[in-house]
């Protein structure tokens, strides 16, 4: 199995050399490595280039791709996925680091489950060590389904995963122009209704902590605003197919949760998602969200029991 490593470059000067040390040692031989520079500001492709020189045998297999202008990472990542010809491709972000073993172990249990993506584990990586194991979902397909939909229960990351290059052609687009935050929710929520899944408790990703400029450090409201629209992705995809699940609408309304905590006005939410409520609980939630009346505390206490009981 011929895997494509995927990897998105912007302002990675101080980090894009151990990534890229980490994807060279690879036990695993049959690679190709694909990044895309988003017009970064720095000298990270000329970092590249000198550890690509360092690993000669993995140097005919790189390909260096641009954007004209700076993209940002939902539509880096699309245009790294249209470069993908190979059976199987990987998401690692540039700041982050692989165990030398980590696509053996993933292919070698794609290999004995054939399931569409293969989830590791991971750990954090912090100022040079590595530490915790954070395990992937035990669950079954159902339970999964439903706690994929309901946000914040489980890991809905890209990176960290195998996947069959088939999953392209089931979600597509898998991401997005302009959905730079969150834009693993909204590829990751639809996957979950069209793929199957294995995993393995082997950690095969660190995932770096102490990169200060990365997304997950500076949420703001252009981020928040960017999860509403990833949102609004995953909404049109499952009506798209004739079903809104409860659980899915659980997660929509983490939404005008998100807006009630952070103070964002409600109609910003309702402008970009045009959701309205199906099922009872659902609506029954929708207008606490938006009730002046009731304390923020009360509404999120029903909000996670009502989300505790659909995601069993």
């Amino acid at each position: 199995m011929t895997v494509t490593i995927l990897v998105p470059i912007y302002g990675v000067e101080q980090y894009i050399a151990q990534c890229a040390e980490s994807l060279f040692q690879q036990t695993y031989t049959d690679l190709e490595y694909v990044f895309c520079n988003d017009c970064t500001p720095d000298r990270s492709i000329e970092v590249l280039h000198e550890v690509m020189e360092r690993y000669p045998h993995r140097k005919a297999h790189v390909k260096i791709i641009s954007n004209a202008q700076n993209k940002g990472v939902g539509e880096t990542r699309a245009h790294l996925l249209s470069e993908v010809h190979s059976d199987c491709f990987f998401i690692a972000d540039s700041d982050d680091i692989l165990p030398t073993n980590a696509i053996e172990i993933l292919v070698n249990k794609m290999q004995q489950t054939d399931t569409d993506i293969v989830e590791g584990a991971y750990a954090e990586y912090h100022d040079g060590k590595v530490s915790g194991s954070f395990l992937p979902c035990h669950d079954g397909a159902d339970t999964y389904f439903n706690k994929a939909l309901c946000q914040n229960l489980i890991s809905l990351r890209v990176w960290g995963k195998l996947y069959k290059s088939g999953v392209i052609s089931k979600v597509s687009p898998l991401f997005f122009d302009g959905i730079d935050f969150a834009e693993d929710v909204c590829a990751t929520s639809r996957l979950a209704a069209v793929t199957s899944r294995s995993f393995t408790d082997e950690v095969v990703y660190w995932y770096r902590t102490d990169n200060t400029s990365s997304y997950t450090k500076n949420i703001d409201k252009k981020n928040i605003l960017s999860y509403f629209r990833a949102m609004k992705r995953v909404l049109s995809f499952y009506h798209m197919r004739g079903h809104l699940p409860l659980s899915l609408e659980i997660g929509v309304l983490n939404c005008y949760r998100e807006c009630r905590k952070s103070g964002i006005p409600l109609h910003e939410a309702d402008h970009i998602l045009r959701y309205f409520p199906e099922h009872i609980s659902a609506k029954l939630l929708y207008g606490m969200f938006r009730s002046s009346l009731l304390p923020l505390w009360f509404s999120d206490f029903i909000y996670r029991l009502i989300r505790y009981l659909v995601a069993k």
